[in-house]
């Protein structure tokens, strides 16, 4: 679509589904006398180009540019582009018309009507120039040859077709096209010699029972194979159903005689032609040409009686044509909830036994007929006999049968669908409300669970388990949150949290132990990273111990030893172990002339503690043997004294 606004600007719109206006380029100040369109699959950039009359010249614009054409015979008064984008007809204001080609480079012929009166149409019929006044017709052909209609007591409206012309008025539909060339082989003045001709001849002879058939099939026998595709495609091009058998029985007769004929075009002709002759009928009103229904292509025409409701003949059509028949089903039956004047009940009992057992049927399309018509309980008693979960789902949403349109999703077992209403439901809901639709459906909750916890959404994962009272998960949460947490206090009071949540119930003493002890260790540690330069935060017990004893603060450590109870030999072996990676070897000899050792007298202790570290192999044995030594020593002053 092209628009041409009030400043002589041009503005086009390539898609009426995505319509996004583009400006075409600017065009030069002065009248335009008249314009046409040249279409997008007619021209070499293939974009759409406006040819614009302005004083005596043409101007042909597109998105990027505007070029003069260097005419001096305007201005137009009339521009009018081809069905084929090959030729153009200009229409002067002095009465002449010039038929020219697309690009402008050729001059085809001119036409002078010899009228003052401007005409009301300039068309085309096929590749003919057509001049319409209101009472008269002028067809313009190759070399000027013209002929003309007169219509005296009516007026004429004048259609453009690709194989010619629909002239409409008040009482009758003309079209008008050049006669085809299998027509004038077949009927045509010098067609008495012509293979088709003789043919048409010879059936006539005889249905009179002359053997004169014979003599005038032996005379063509040497093109009788160009005779029958003749007649099969003259008939194609007639209206009259007479002469299409005619031409269909003369086809019969020479291919009945023929050794070897591929009769595949006979057939699809004969099935054409009855389509055809069902569609032009008076009570159907579709004129259509051969051209023009292969154009259209069946599916088409099809459609184009679903929408003037000739159902009956659309079925007829697509079962003799083998054309899938769901849309004209489902058409009927919109149709029928839209306009149906029975109760909902008895429309939907109707609707089903027409409809069962059909293929491809939608009975969600049917369903939102009936909704958008206010027939709401209707609509839904339709969606129960759509067999596609993904078809019921999203109308029951726009029809507010939200807890119906979760249980369908749940039924049809399809994850993504359940997610995508339970998702609708979440933002359209109360949290309160959500919970409440959800609980008495397992499989809507466990998938609002493993969602939240996938995406982490630990708001909703605690008020689900707090509605639910499921304890154990919620602390679970908090938990989780703390181990996430960049320092110490704000993870030991989510910990704190958790074990407030499970310490309102004895069965969970345990975990609520755990959970203070880990809260008092953390904020121990955010005490001694205060305190310290170096940082304790996500340590163990033993390790905390460790690096402190290390770090020479043995009497925080042993703070830390107190608070949490940590057994005298499991220090021990933390501060041997500290020791050693301290390098204290003189403190680890005062521990092995310790009168008493929770950790006992073993001498291979104190070696593997020293080998398992990076030091010169001779000085590892040296403190070894000095250690054992002492070890040995204190062992045997215990065994003096005996028990």
């Amino acid at each position: 679509m092209v628009a041409l606004l009030g400043n002589n600007t041009l503005v086009t719109v390539s898609s009426y589904s995505e319509p996004r206006p583009k400006l075409l380029a600017p065009v030069p100040a002065g009248e335009i006398h008249s314009w046409a369109i040249v279409a997008p699959n007619h021209t070499l950039s293939r974009s759409v180009e406006v040819l614009l009359s302005i004083g005596s010249t043409v101007y042909v614009v597109d998105a990027t540019d505007c070029e003069d054409r260097f005419l001096d015979v305007g201005p137009f008064s009339h521009i009018s582009v081809s069905p084929d984008g090959r030729f153009v007809n200009l229409y002067g204001k002095n009465g002449k018309a010039h038929v020219i080609s697309s690009d402008f480079q050729e001059r085809l012929f001119e036409h002078n009507s010899n009228s003052n009166t401007p005409p009301k149409y300039v068309e085309w019929c096929g590749s003919d120039a057509i001049i319409a006044w209101e009472d008269e017709v002028h067809v313009i052909g190759p070399g000027d040859e013209s002929s003309s209609y007169i219509y005296d007591s009516t007026r004429v409206h004048v259609m453009s077709e690709h194989d010619g012309a629909r002239l409409i008025t008040n009482d009758f539909c003309e079209f008008l096209e050049r006669v085809p060339d299998d027509t004038l082989q077949a009927f045509g003045a010098a067609s008495e010699s012509s293979p088709a001709s003789i043919l048409l001849d010879a059936v006539r002879q005889l249905e009179l029972q002359s053997p004169k058939a014979d003599d005038y099939i032996q005379l063509i026998r040497p093109n009788l194979t160009e005779a029958v595709d003749t007649c099969v495609n003259a008939a194609g091009r007639e209206f009259d159903p007479q002469w299409q058998k005619r031409l269909l029985k003369a086809a019969s007769f020479g291919k009945s005689v023929l050794d070897i004929y591929n009769s595949d075009e006979f057939v699809d002709m004969c099935e054409t032609l009855r389509v055809l002759n069902a569609v032009r009928s008076f009570e159907i009103g579709i004129p259509l040409s051969f051209q023009q229904y292969h154009r259209l292509t069946p599916e088409r025409l099809i459609q184009r009686l679903i929408q003037r409701h000739e159902y009956l003949l659309a079925l007829k059509i697509a079962g003799y044509l083998k054309l899938p028949t769901d849309r004209i089903y489902v058409s009927w039956a919109s149709t029928k909830v839209r306009v149906g004047a029975q109760d909902d009940d008895t429309i939907c009992r109707l609707v089903v036994e027409r409809l069962s057992g059909k293929p491809g049927i939608s009975f969600e399309e049917i369903a939102r007929a009936a909704y958008h018509e206010g027939r709401g309980r209707l609509a839904t008693e339709l969606l129960n006999h759509e067999p596609r979960g993904g078809r019921q789902v999203p109308l029951l949403l726009d029809m507010e049968e939200d807890e119906l349109a979760l249980d369908k999703a749940i039924e049809s077992g399809d994850t993504d669908l359940i997610l995508f209403v339970l998702t609708k439901l979440k933002k359209k809901l109360p949290l309160a409300s959500f919970f409440r639709v959800i609980n008495v459906r397992p499989t809507a909750t466990a998938l609002v669970e493993s969602a939240a916890l996938a995406e982490g959404d630990n708001t909703l994962l605690k008020d689900m388990y707090y509605q639910d009272d499921r304890r154990i998960d919620g602390a679970n949460v908090f938990i989780r949150e703390s181990l996430r947490q960049p320092d110490a206090r704000t993870a030991s009071d989510k910990l704190a949290l958790a074990a407030k949540l499970l310490s309102e119930s004895k069965d969970n003493a345990a975990e609520v132990y755990v959970l203070k002890e880990t809260t008092q260790l953390l904020r121990a540690q955010e005490a001694l990273d205060r305190d310290l330069t170096d940082s304790f935060s996500g340590l163990s017990v033993n390790e905390t111990i460790f690096k402190l004893i290390r770090l020479g603060y043995h009497g925080k450590a042993k703070k830390i030893q107190s608070d949490f109870k940590v057994p005298e030999k499991v220090v021990w072996w933390i501060r041997l172990r500290a020791l050693v990676a301290k390098r204290e070897w003189g403190e680890i000899e005062d521990i092995a002339k310790a009168k008493k050792s929770p950790i006992g007298w073993t001498v291979s202790a104190f070696f593997e503690f020293l080998t398992c570290h990076i030091l010169p192999i001779r000085t590892t044995w040296r403190e070894c043997k000095t250690f054992a030594a002492a070890r040995r020593g204190n062992k045997i002053q215990e065994e003096k004294k005996g028990p």
